[in-house]
């Protein structure tokens, strides 16, 4: 039976099915089916691994929504981050839909579509505290506290009760009033009953409360006031809040503001448009006013918290930046969580900075971060005042949802009412009041390569990667058409490959193609009926065997064989 057709089947039933999001940091995507309806939140994307060269992004694989795209009824997003939004313009190439979200979400979004020249869809801007009537679904925006402004969480209601996605949240009391996270309401669906709760588990494993944003602002305008020169800045662009409270910090001591880096720019230019970022007039200078000014009177908000090789902050930190030179005295503040996997690269650049004589600043010592994401006491919190009948941990690995659950249990929670899912898992509720897993739906990885989309096990992917850590052997043969023999000596190039103890490998692997093309000539009678497909394995086989022998290595062994005379390519 196809998933179109299990959905048509399952008519009484409300399923929960993780598209992305349940055993990694990123792809954020869940549908909620109801009948023949879909209701989609979130598409978020994830960065590529180190043992994937040349892939641009990685996004979920939207084959399900794509079988059943006449049923679907909208897609919500959360916030603008790009976990949850970044594969927006692929959802949409295969889904196209209403979008629903906040000023801020909808307006980042929509500049992700500009660079993938995907239509605009039709859009509704949603408020916290409004609802939206979507077939069976009434959803009501619940507003969140979180590091990018404007995000929201939601109360869907369904025929089978009512299903909470927190969104990525934390509870910050101290934030300003209209961003708090909105515990009324959610203790308002607590009271009346929630079916299901769907709640952020990121910080699952940190103990206590996160740190408010209005600490860090405190740090930083300490941190302003005792450097001596300039200050340089990396966070986030989406980071609103935190560039809200560097602008204060530069005001408080007495230094203007220089944004570089592209999407910095851009994410500077939304926010002010949309009103959540409001600078003082005066406070921003271009960079020929900056160059002009005293040390002590600029700090640098730029991008490259996670040692992006392209970012402004590289480029300064191996002296290519057009106009920004580091000097001894400088202060760089790292002002971002390390996302797993960037470690080595934002080392690199510490090092290089220390070696110019710049003073490093980072959240190890310093309180110059806070994350967007609630710890363990906020996430007992949210579970106490929605008092689920079921709770369902998304967003993490499997270290973080388990972990979770085990906070669940600790507020009294029986075991059975904790859902551990995964990927294209599918929880069904029933009108009896049952809940149990349903068929599994196809779901799993998809990576941008340029402008082409492809499956994660992709063999050119394979071969990028055998390049990268194997080397390659390119051998090319020019044979005479009429008796197979040797037009030239065979040429051999190596790349990629450590040889200067074995000089004359080169010219070994030059003679060991000869003497694979003497046996296999003698054994082609006719010359006309010849099999050139084993002659280019045991090329690749016996080249690739001396390498092996002579180093150690078994790079990859490209052949190309060319006919001259009346023959043609091989």
């Amino acid at each position: 039976m196809s998933e179109r057709n299990e959905i048509e089947g399952a008519s009484n039933s409300l399923d929960i099915i993780p598209l992305g999001g349940l055993e990694e940091i990123g792809l954020n995507c869940t549908a909620l089916v109801y009948g023949r309806d879909i209701l989609v939140i979130d598409a978020g994307l994830m960065f590529p691994e180190v043992k994937q060269p040349g892939v641009d992004l990685v996004v979920p694989d939207f084959s399900f929504l794509k079988n059943n795209a006449d049923r679907v009824l909208g897609l919500i997003l959360t916030h603008g981050h790009e976990d949850h939004i970044g594969a927006l313009a692929h959802f949409l190439k295969d889904v196209p839909t209403t979008v629903y979200g906040t000023r801020l979400t909808l307006a980042m979004s929509m500049d992700r579509l500009d660079e993938y020249q995907v239509p605009v869809p039709p859009l509704v801007v949603v408020r916290p505290r409004q609802t939206a009537k979507l077939g069976p679904f009434e959803v009501e925006f619940i507003g969140v506290n979180h590091s990018i402004l404007d995000g929201v969480g939601l109360a869907v209601t369904t025929p089978l009760g009512v299903i909470i996605h927190t969104g990525d949240f934390k509870i910050d009391p101290c934030a300003p009033p209209a961003e708090r996270t909105d515990l009324f309401t959610f203790a308002r669906y607590g009271e009346s009953g929630v079916l299901a709760l769907l709640s952020d588990s990121t910080n699952s494993d940190v103990p206590g409360h996160s740190l408010s944003e209005v600490e860090v602002g405190r740090a930083l305008t300490s941190l302003f006031q005792m450097a001596k020169g300039r200050i340089i800045l990396a966070c986030f662009a989406s980071s609103l809040a935190r560039i809200r409270q560097v602008a204060l910090a530069a005001q408080n001591s007495g230094r203007k503001l220089l944004f570089d880096g592209r999407s910095m720019l851009n994410s500077v230019s939304l926010g002010c448009q949309v009103g959540y970022l409001n600078l003082e007039e005066g406070a921003v200078v271009e960079i020929d006013e900056a160059m002009a000014l005293p040390d002590d009177k600029l700090v640098v908000v730029a991008t490259g918290s996670q040692g992006e090789p392209l970012s402004a902050l590289a480029r300064m930190a191996s002296g290519e930046h057009k106009h920004i030179k580091v000097d001894q005295g400088d202060t760089i503040i790292f002002s971002a969580r390390v996302i797993p996997g960037n470690e080595r690269a934002i080392l690199t650049l510490t090092n290089l900075f220390h070696g110019i004589g710049a003073t490093v600043v980072d959240s190890r010592y310093h309180t110059v971060h806070a994350s967007g994401h609630g710890q363990m006491e906020e996430l007992k919190l949210m579970l106490d005042l929605t008092k689920p009948k079921y709770l369902i941990p998304i967003h993490g690995e499997p270290q973080h949802v388990l972990k979770h659950a085990a906070l669940a249990m600790e507020t009294g929670m029986e075991a059975d009412r904790i859902k551990i899912l995964k990927d294209g898992q599918r929880l069904m509720f029933t009108p009896n009041g049952s809940c149990q897993l349903g068929a599994p739906i196809h779901t799993g990885r998809m990576v941008v390569d340029g402008n082409r989309l492809g499956q994660a096990d992709d063999p050119v992917l394979r071969s990028r990667l055998s390049l990268a850590e194997m080397g390659l052997v390119y051998v090319i043969l020019v044979l005479n058409a009429k008796d197979l023999s040797l037009a030239a000596p065979p040429q051999v190039n190596i790349h990629a490959l450590h040889y200067e103890d074995e000089p004359h490998l080169e010219s070994e692997a030059v003679e060991t193609t000869e003497l694979t093309l003497e046996e296999w000539r003698e054994k082609q009678m006719p010359p006309d009926d010849f099999d050139l497909s084993n002659l280019i394995d045991n090329v690749k086989r016996n080249v690739r065997r001396l390498f092996k022998r002579a180093i150690s290595r078994k790079p990859l062994i490209f052949t190309e064989v060319i006919f001259i005379g009346d023959g043609e390519d091989g």
